[in-house]
């Protein structure tokens, strides 16, 4: 029976002799914590949880910046910088549309000598005054200009009009240049409309211009770029033609032909030092980068504006700053990408108006062919 008992208070835990009448039990442990440890009050607690959260988004931040600066590249570097103006010669081969002018104009600001062609040959069209007027406003204020824009007829579905176009370039570049920095392919046409509604002359104008011409700009100027190692810089897709938007069946088709082009050139190129870059113009449409240049002389008290006062004023900048940012680094880059998306910054407001337009419905009416061309 004692031994029983015994046997029992060790399985409790406590000690006794053999056979003794005092039974020593040792009490269980007790671990106590600070008070602060056992109770946080609230206000400690989101302190303490927003402090985290603020860590957590600051390495996030930091690893995000650090995952778009390598897929983007470098940008422009010192180096870059103290080549740009030194009058390097770059070909914009159409400046009668609103890319093609806003871009020349731009580049001749960074001090590049621009060759700008004129498709139909008329060097008194309205792009044309637009730029003698204002070449001579910004000579006239700073007294010297940090480059110079020279047309020359070039029309690049017509390989008379490119090798004259060559001949006119290989003339007028200055002494110690033999050979072109960059050429930029703006000539283009887009005619939208469902597939049904399009006449086939529409289809071909849009291949014949669109690719065809782009080939046979590539073929021609290829020359004036391997003496340089320059780089040709043609469009590629909008974001229409990625989404497949109603009424750009025949244009899409037309871009996708460009950009596969592109994509095989930059291999066939790549040994001789050229580089091929496609410029992805987001959400600007093709209305914005085609629409022809037309200055409307307005009349004030029945009298007729002067002219010269209608082409100096005529604003230039409607494309938005962020995409010819992103032209301009193609040329300035020492190694540019084969791929450039005309994307505008983002920010808190971008951002909220992408979600806005993501969850509101949207109603897809059918759209009239709409013919934009130069």
């Amino acid at each position: 029976k004692d031994d029983l008992k015994t046997g029992d208070l060790k399985k409790r835990g406590c000690r006794s002799g053999r056979r003794s009448s005092v039974v020593r039990c040792s009490a269980p442990r007790r671990v106590t914590f600070p008070p602060y440890v056992l109770m946080m009050d609230e206000q400690t607690a989101l302190v303490l949880a927003v402090q985290l959260t603020a860590l957590c988004c600051i390495a996030g931040s930091l690893l995000l910046y650090l995952l778009c600066k390598a897929k983007r590249g470098p940008w422009t570097t010192a180096s870059d910088e103290a080549e740009v103006g030194t009058g390097r010669s770059v070909l914009v081969t159409c400046v009668q549309n609103e890319l093609g002018l806003q871009l020349a104009l731009r580049l001749v600001g960074l001090g590049f000598r621009v060759f700008g062609g004129v498709q139909d040959g008329n060097l008194e069209c309205d792009a044309a005054k637009i730029i003698r007027a204002k070449m001579k406003a910004v000579e006239a204020a700073v007294g010297q200009q940090q480059g110079a824009i020279i047309l020359i007829p070039l029309d690049v579905t017509r390989e008379d009009s490119l090798h004259e176009g060559v001949d006119l370039i290989r003339r007028h570049l200055p002494a110690g240049q033999n050979g072109l920095w960059a050429v930029i392919n703006t000539a283009g046409v887009a005619v939208k409309g469902r597939l049904e509604s399009q006449e086939s002359s529409q289809w071909d104008s849009m291949f014949k211009i669109n690719v065809v011409g782009t080939l046979r700009a590539a073929r021609a100027l290829v020359p004036l770029l391997r003496v340089t190692q320059g780089r040709l810089v043609t469009l590629g897709l909008s974001s229409e033609c990625q989404k497949g938007a109603t009424g750009v069946v025949a244009y899409a088709a037309a871009r996708h032909a460009v950009l596969g082009a592109s994509s095989a050139l930059a291999n066939e190129l790549a040994h001789l030092g050229v580089s091929v870059v496609v410029i992805n113009t987001g959400n600007i449409t093709a209305e914005q980068i085609y629409r022809g240049i037309k200055v409307k002389v307005e009349s004030i008290k029945g009298a007729e504006a002067i002219p010269c006062d209608a082409y100096l004023n005529y604003n230039v900048n409607r494309l938005p700053d962020y995409a010819l940012k992103a032209i301009e680094q193609t040329l300035l880059v020492a190694r540019p990408k084969r791929s450039y998306d005309l994307r505008p910054p983002v920010t808190l407001s971008n951002y909220l108006t992408a979600v806005t337009t993501r969850f509101n419905p949207t109603i897809h009416k059918p759209n009239k062919p709409v013919l934009t061309t130069v």
